[in-house]
């Protein structure tokens, strides 16, 4: 059931687009291709800041509203947040993990007649696992096909004061997890320079959940790459008074290690 507080769901939904938790399985950038007969294990981190905005519903415990946000306005109520990725290779075979963990917490001022303020706490969970096999492979460039498990934790907490002296306070959790599919490549631009574009898709606990992004990398050197780019992740899912209808893009910027 919707009620006055519901107009306070957009502040909630501020500590969603904080967390990377719509953050996805690419690594923001990437190694110059590499043979698979240099057989051998090779391994590559990258922290990574997607600078996200977000779109569409959210709903917590009989609440709902829409969501209209911009990055800025996350920022804002940000306590701690980690956005990371490694993977490991041996010849054509990859495994992957893009882990985002976000903490946000906000004072909810008077907006209407019943409610004379309130707080919010919020903490968010993604991880991604995936497996990838190479099946193209030249000296500039790579096509690898992907799939494994995008994993998400909310936890929320809201305590809204009416202008009866009382107040009203609920909170919850929920985890779920969807399959996904998809293909990455990665193709030389000349010199330094190269391409690299990511899309998967899935289901399983959500209705759908989709990704799609496209960044320009530079190789300072042998070991280490920078990467510029454009993100979107999407995700439908519903599970009792609980709604995450959202779609997340904004540009992203990463730094890569390669050892």
């Amino acid at each position: 059931m919707k009620t006055a507080a519901s107009k306070y769901l957009p502040l909630l939904a501020t500590a969603v687009l904080a967390t990377p938790a719509l953050a996805g399985t690419p690594a923001p950038v990437a190694a110059p291709p590499v043979p698979a007969a240099d057989a051998g294990w090779t391994f590559r981190s990258a922290p990574y800041l997607w600078a996200q905005g977000l779109d569409g519903t959210m709903g917590v415990l009989g609440l709902e509203g829409n969501v209209d946000l911009s990055f800025g306005d996350i920022l804002s109520d940000l306590d701690f947040a980690f956005m990371g990725m490694f993977e490991a290779r041996h010849g054509r075979l990859g495994i992957m993990a893009d882990l985002n963990y976000a903490e946000t917490s906000s004072i909810l001022g008077a907006r209407d007649i019943l409610f004379t303020g309130g707080d919010f706490k919020m903490k968010q969970f993604l991880g991604n696992v995936t497996l990838s096999w190479r099946v193209v492979e030249t000296p500039t460039t790579t096509v690898d096909l992907y799939g494994g498990a995008r994993i998400n934790w909310v936890d929320i907490g809201i305590g809204m004061n009416t202008v009866a002296g009382g107040r009203i306070s609920r909170s919850g959790d929920e985890t779920w997890v969807d399959a996904i599919a998809g293909i990455r490549f990665q193709t030389s631009l000349g010199g330094p320079w190269f391409l690299r574009g990511v899309g998967d898709i899935g289901g399983g606990s959500s209705d759908l959940t989709w990704q799609a992004m496209g960044l320009i990398g530079y190789n300072i050197n042998d070991s280490t790459s920078i990467g510029l780019g454009y993100r979107a992740l999407s995700t439908d899912y519903e599970n009792g008074g609980f709604t995450y209808d959202i779609t997340a893009s904004g540009p992203m910027l990463g730094l890569e290690k390669r050892f």
